[in-house]
């Protein structure tokens, strides 16, 4: 960041990036064989959630005026109401998801350190966030902080359904 980083952005960006490592300290001991496994359970499992979340990461870049093109196939896996499946096939393999996590939130990160300060205040009124949030400042604080740390929490529940301890 710098003197000219909006406001805004520089109150989401240090956090947004700190998910990197939360993720990684999250994931980075679960075996592959577990990668896509939902345990028996209708828990969301790390490959699903880290694919959702970058997937949603790149539809708020989009909303925020990212030119940033997202693909059918994550949108088919991931979008909202898609179920978690079992189907370790259907899923990329953990080194490949955790890279393609790290890379769209540093993307997302970037990004918002793009913006003036503009393009938060304005009006979420276009978007299905506008009945939650007035502005687009706080659908982005929301899809970059809360709802990725919603969703790496699920990691962390996983973890516990598949047997493991805390994460460390």
């Amino acid at each position: 960041m710098n003197d000219t980083t909006a406001p805004t952005a520089m109150t989401l960006v240090a956090p947004t990036r700190f998910l990197i490592d939360y993720a990684a300290m999250l994931t980075g001991d679960i075996d592959e064989a577990k990668w896509a496994d939902r345990c028996g359970s209708t828990i969301n499992h790390p490959a699903f959630v880290l694919g959702h979340t970058a997937y949603y990461a790149g539809v708020c870049m989009q909303m925020l005026g990212s030119d940033i093109e997202l693909r059918d196939e994550d949108e088919a896996l991931y979008k909202h109401g898609v179920e978690c499946t079992d189907d370790a096939s259907s899923y990329p393999d953990k080194a490949s998801s955790i890279a393609a996590f790290n890379e769209r939130i540093t993307a997302a990160a970037d990004f918002m350190e793009s913006l003036d300060e503009s393009a938060f205040a304005a009006s979420s009124s276009e978007t299905f966030f506008a009945d939650r949030f007035p502005t687009m400042g706080g659908v982005a604080s929301f899809m970059f902080i809360g709802h990725i740390m919603f969703h790496l929490g699920q990691i962390s529940a996983w973890r516990r359904v598949s047997g493991m301890g805390p994460a460390s």
